[in-house]
């Protein structure tokens, strides 16, 4: 590997520890646990598969982004639900939580074994 693949390696994997400790300070714990158990997944899923060690990790790092952010914006969602309509609401984003988690984990897995996909495919035809 190239010093540019390591420096690029060693900028995600910082990364990715940045958005699981950002996500327990400014979060909750529940969405660093998902965040764990996303990067879990991910690495046992897609790092055995074909393709570069670079673009999986970035790959990983940009899930980790999407992650945070989302379950960010879930959780001022619940707040301001909870302003909204009463403590009632805090209940029904229990439910919702961990499906709407599970909605954006397949989701961004799929897109990311596409990526990796077209990313073989165009390395065999300059081969």
């Amino acid at each position: 590997m190239k010093r540019s693949d390591y420096l690029i390696l060693s900028f995600s994997i910082t990364g990715i520890i940045f958005c699981i400790l950002l996500s327990y300070i400014f979060i909750n714990k529940e969405s660093t646990f998902i965040l764990a158990v996303f990067n879990l997944l991910f690495i046992t899923l897609t790092f055995p598969l074909d393709g570069k060690l670079i673009y999986k990790t970035c790959l990983l790092l940009l899930g980790n982004i999407v992650g945070a952010f989302l379950n960010y914006f879930f959780l001022l969602f619940t707040f301001l639900g909870i302003y909204c309509l009463g403590e009632f609401f805090n209940i029904i984003c229990a439910i919702l939580n961990p499906f709407a988690n599970l909605v954006w984990i397949v989701s961004f897995w799929s897109i990311s074994l596409a990526f990796l996909a077209n990313s073989k495919k165009e390395g065999k035809d300059k081969i």
